[in-house]
C-alpha cells in the first residue's frame, strides 16, 4: 500500500485534441512518442497513486510542465514575425491587410527579445514562447531554449 509516483505525458495533435495520459520515463522517450503520434506539443505531469484492495486510486496531476512544442522548423524574433506579416500583407485585399496591420501593431508593442514559433496547425500564425516552454525540431533537437555545449571534460549543465 505504498504510494508510487509516475510521470505521464499528454499529446496534442493538429486538431488540438489531447490524448489520454501515457506513462513516460524521460524527455527523449516523450519526444519519441510525440513524433510517432504526429503531435504538435505535449506536457508532462507527475501523478501519485496507491493500490488498496486491488483498486488503484490516483491523485491529482502535479508538476505540470509548460508546453513542449514538437516539429518546429524555426524560432522567430519579434522583428522576423513583423517582417513576415509585412510581406504577407502585400498579397492580401485591403480589408485583410488592415486586419494584419492591427496584428503588426500588437507585435510592435512586444519586447524586442520576445521569441515566437509558427507552423503548428496554421502557417503564418505565430505563438509567443513563454518562460519554461521548450521547442524541438523534427529530429528532436532542442531549439528553445538554446542548448549550450559544454567543453570536453566539463561537468554537464543541469
Amino acid at each position: 500500500m505504498q504510494p508510487t509516483t509516475k510521470t505521464y505525458a499528454r499529446f496534442t495533435d493538429y486538431s488540438w485534441r489531447t490524448s489520454a495520459p501515457v506513462e513516460v520515463t524521460s524527455e527523449l522517450e516523450t519526444l519519441q512518442h510525440a513524433t510517432a503520434r504526429h503531435a504538435i506539443l505535449f506536457t508532462t505531469f507527475d501523478q501519485t497513486s496507491v493500490t488498496i484492495n486491488g483498486k488503484e486510486m490516483k491523485g491529482e496531476p502535479e508538476n505540470i510542465s509548460p508546453r513542449r512544442y514538437v516539429g518546429i522548423d524555426k524560432v522567430y524574433t519579434r522583428d522576423e514575425v513583423i517582417q513576415a506579416m509585412e510581406d504577407e500583407k502585400k498579397t492580401l485585399s485591403r480589408d485583410w491587410a488592415s486586419a494584419v496591420n492591427g496584428v503588426i501593431r500588437t507585435y510592435k508593442q512586444m519586447p524586442a527579445d520576445s521569441l515566437h514559433i509558427t507552423g503548428l496547425e496554421r502557417q503564418g500564425e505565430f505563438i509567443t514562447l513563454k518562460e519554461g516552454e521548450k521547442v524541438f525540431d523534427r529530429s528532436g533537437a532542442q531549439l528553445f531554449p538554446a542548448v549550450t555545449q559544454s567543453k570536453p571534460g566539463a561537468a554537464p549543465k543541469p
